[in-house]
């Protein structure tokens, strides 16, 4: 830099500057990261060192890799690549399992997977068939039978959310109907 300055060369100047500021700017990157480190080692309990005479964790304690699990996920491509789909799979899977009690090692499962990602993502599959999203009739929001009743449908990811909610599909329904009229 100072070659530059006493010989009035501003490129070189330009290029030392910008070099000192690459050189500066690594180097708060790697105190960053050396700060985040030590921080992460303090705060983050160590595993347990393996010594002669301790037992060393088998293959039989580790969980078993799910030969179906594997199969379905080389037949889906898109898993763990495209994000969004995967997530929905994710809930799916959730919802499934966890409130639907579906076994997630069966058949039927696998199908329904399938078939719940093909509703929610028609364009990422290449089907010839006309695919169409089921709709769940709810009753209609006021008692009793009047000539013009309304009736509201709610598609099934307003089903989702109501049960996620824990909301009736009835009040969820008073308050699509609400929410329509106004």
């Amino acid at each position: 830099m100072a070659a530059a300055i006493e010989g009035g060369d501003t490129a070189k100047q330009v290029e030392a500057q910008t070099e000192l500021s690459t050189l500066t700017t690594d180097a708060n990157r790697i105190a960053s990261e050396k700060s985040r480190r030590e921080t992460y080692e303090r705060e983050t309990p160590e595993a347990p060192q393996y010594r002669e005479g301790m037992a060393r964790p088998t293959p039989q304690s580790l969980p078993q890799v799910d030969e179906k699990a594997e199969t379905w996920a080389d037949k889906n491509k898109w898993f763990g690549k495209d994000k969004p789909m995967t997530y929905t799979a994710f809930e799916h899977h959730k919802d499934l399992v966890e409130y639907e009690g579906m076994d997630p090692t069966s058949n039927e499962y696998y199908a329904e997977i399938d078939k719940r990602m093909k509703l929610d993502f028609p364009h990422k599959f290449d089907t010839t068939e006309k695919t169409t999203k089921t709709f769940q009739k709810v009753a209609s929001v006021t008692r009793g039978v009047k000539p013009g009743r309304k009736t509201v449908k709610l598609t099934s990811s307003q089903v989702q959310i109501a049960k996620k909610l824990g909301v009736p599909l009835e009040e969820y329904a008073k308050q699509v109907l609400n929410t329509e009229g106004a």
